[in-house]
């Protein structure tokens, strides 16, 4: 059976978080040893999507004031505080570079499994119907929303007609990293929003639900994980991508 590092539960800051998935990309790309990650952030956090501008999270006034990082990756902005983020990195070996739609469909069959768990119904945005999208689509803007959970793709999980996670894609030479966000409760940062709790009656921890992703990833995947603790190396890597890239103004407001 394949074995995989399991990264647990630990908070970081914007750029830290980010340098750290960027690091483990790198390091999947050279070792090709599969790495799951799940994390939170230490303060309320927007992350921006790498095409998105920085003066356009003014515009959403309850998330004006939080810390700000641009991601490597594409979408909408994501208010990182109620929920919990998870980063994957696999190994492409002799497979043609580029998204991977499989990939990004195993993952989210997995989470699905993982909120059933918890008798929590959540459904691919695509498999809802019309009476469903109309109800999931109502009141949005027909140009694309600031914030990623107003938008929709195919892939995007949805539970009582909200959107509550969503995910993206960077691939490198070897690897593909996809990370993604599960909203687990309305924040004051982003209140249009609901999560998992607020949608469901059930309670549901951080730590409980990154168990069972674990244990439903490792079942789609064929794979073992064993728990893992960033090294030295790994560590000094994402403190030089921090320094020279997730840290720097000159990235988080380039556009």
């Amino acid at each position: 059976m394949l074995q995989a590092r399991l990264i647990e539960v630990a908070a970081g800051g914007a750029a830290e978080n980010m340098a750290i998935d960027q690091a483990l990309l790198e390091s999947v790309d050279r070792d090709a040893v599969p790495t799951l990650r799940f994390y939170t952030w230490s303060e309320p956090t927007v992350s921006l999507g790498y095409f998105q501008k920085a003066r356009d999270r003014l515009a959403h006034s309850p998330s004006a004031n939080c810390a700000f990082v641009r991601r490597a990756t594409g979408g909408g902005a994501i208010v990182h505080h109620n929920e919990l983020t998870y980063s994957f990195v696999w190994p492409l070996e002799n497979v043609p570079a580029g998204a991977k739609s499989d990939l990004y469909q195993r993952i989210h069959l997995a989470i699905i499994e993982s909120l059933g768990r918890f008798g929590v119904s959540a459904s691919r945005y695509a498999d809802l119907g019309a009476q469903a999208v109309q109800t999931v689509a109502s009141g949005e803007k027909r140009d694309e929303p600031f914030l990623c959970f107003q938008r929709r793709t195919d892939e995007d999980l949805v539970v009582a007609g909200y959107k509550v996670c969503g995910s993206a894609q960077r691939t490198s030479r070897k690897a593909v990293l996809q990370h993604g966000s599960i909203l687990m409760d309305v924040s004051p940062h982003s209140p249009e929003l609901p999560g998992v709790v607020s949608l469901t009656p059930q309670k549901i921890s951080l730590q409980e639900l990154s168990t069972e992703l674990t244990s439903a990833m490792a079942e789609a995947f064929g794979m073992k994980f064993v728990k893992f603790a960033l090294d030295e190396t790994l560590i000094e890597r994402s403190h030089q991508i921090q320094a020279s890239r997730f840290g720097q103004v000159d990235w988080n407001e380039k556009r």
